[in-house]
């Protein structure tokens, strides 16, 4: 598994991943109406292209370039997104993608990351020394999902 920076071109695959991984992982943690209205921002592909341009984004990759994953991080420490191919869950990609984020932290001199994340992916994010500043819940249209505030502070460690 190689990691590598996001293309434009990548958006087709990264839509499907993204609703793929809501629709089949995310699914276990939250509602029928909720996993729709979220998927649904999937199709908003002028978003991801503005983040593939703006932001600090990467995909994980096979050798034959299938993407398994992708992490993005905004220059002031906000981990945007991160979601993992729900045909390769528990397989360390989502470490491999933090690891980078935690590289990319280290380059800009980062002294924290901010991430809202999901149920599904607190665990991830509290091994990885992330804490919970607050539960919340946010709107997708007439649809409420919680979602958690979490923060790492970084040291040296990290990079």
């Amino acid at each position: 598994m190689q990691i590598r920076k996001a293309t434009l071109q990548d958006i087709p695959a990264l839509k499907n991943l993204y609703q793929g991984t809501i629709m089949n992982v995310n699914s276990q943690h939250y509602n029928p109406a909720q996993v729709s209205a979220w998927a649904a921002t999937g199709e908003r592909t002028t978003s991801l292209e503005k983040k593939i341009k703006e932001q600090y984004f990467y995909v994980a990759v096979t050798a034959n370039d299938t993407i398994t994953g992708f992490a993005s991080v905004e220059a002031d420490g906000e981990l945007d997104m991160m979601f993992v191919h729900k045909d390769f869950q528990g397989q360390g990609i989502a470490t491999l993608l933090i690891q980078q984020i935690y590289n990319k932290a280290a380059a800009l001199g980062l002294s924290s990351l901010t991430a809202y994340v999901s149920i599904t992916a607190k665990p991830f994010f509290e091994k990885q020394g992330f804490r919970v500043v607050k539960m919340q819940e946010v709107q997708l249209g007439e649809v409420g999902l919680v979602n958690y505030e979490m923060v790492k502070e970084l040291d040296k460690a990290e990079s």
